[in-house]
């Protein structure tokens, strides 16, 4: 049996390969295309400008003649030069005078009082302080928020709101305002309660009243108390 020969095939596939290997890594050719747009630069680069260095301008040297110095002249003292004053010491003030050492010496030590002194005064002081609390007593007051301060008003309004017994005298309050000039007092009483009115006694129309003068100032007005606004 006869066999085909290989080496053609072969040689075959092999330039196949480089042939299709040769047209995938050749560029390919883009065709130029027109391109209209317009592009537009916001901000211009900075361009750092260095400055040049300044030119060195050389000095033009000015040839000067030489001159000859003066001959030097001896300068001959003044005939009526005075001589210097002979200087008279000055004696350094000295460490022993009595003002230095009083300057230099220590302060002496404040002299305490005896101890029975004292206590005497102490006990002066104390005598002192208690005849003032004596005549002068203060009673201890608590601070408005604190629980005794409302204990002690909250008694003082119960106590306000019960009316006095019988045998109990009647009991007067303010009932207009403190810088009312018509004073106003309600009298609460075992059986009921009425309100006084006292006029203002200042004022035009009480003093230009028929009743005005000593004999009508001072009489109040019994009648039922008004609404508290």
């Amino acid at each position: 049996m006869r066999t085909r020969p290989v080496a053609p095939g072969v040689a075959l596939v092999l330039l196949l390969h480089l042939a299709l290997l040769w047209l995938a890594l050749r560029p390919v050719h883009q065709p130029l295309v027109r391109d209209d747009r317009i592009w537009l630069q916001l901000w211009q680069p900075t361009v750092k400008l260095t400055p040049s260095p300044p030119a060195v301008v050389q000095a033009r040297r000015v040839p000067v003649p030489a001159m000859a110095p003066p001959p030097r002249t001896r300068a001959a003292p003044p005939p009526d030069a005075a001589a210097p004053a002979p200087t008279v010491p000055v004696p350094a003030a000295s460490a022993d005078t009595p003002e230095v050492q009083a300057l230099l010496a220590e302060p002496a030590p404040a002299k305490s009082l005896p101890p029975d002194l004292v206590r005497q005064a102490l006990k002066d002081v104390a005598a002192i302080d208690r005849q003032l609390r004596a005549e002068h007593p203060q009673a201890l007051t608590p601070p408005p928020g604190s629980p005794n301060a409302r204990l002690a008003r909250g008694i003082a309004a119960a106590g306000a709101a019960v009316k006095p017994k019988w045998f109990e005298q009647a009991r007067i309050e303010l009932f207009s305002a403190p810088n009312d000039p018509k004073r106003i007092y309600r009298v609460i009483t075992a059986t009921g309660e009425y309100c006084l009115f006292y006029p203002d006694t200042g004022s035009i129309a009480f003093n230009s009243a028929p009743k005005s003068g000593w004999a009508g100032s001072g009489q109040p007005t019994l009648s039922d108390c008004p609404t508290r606004f």
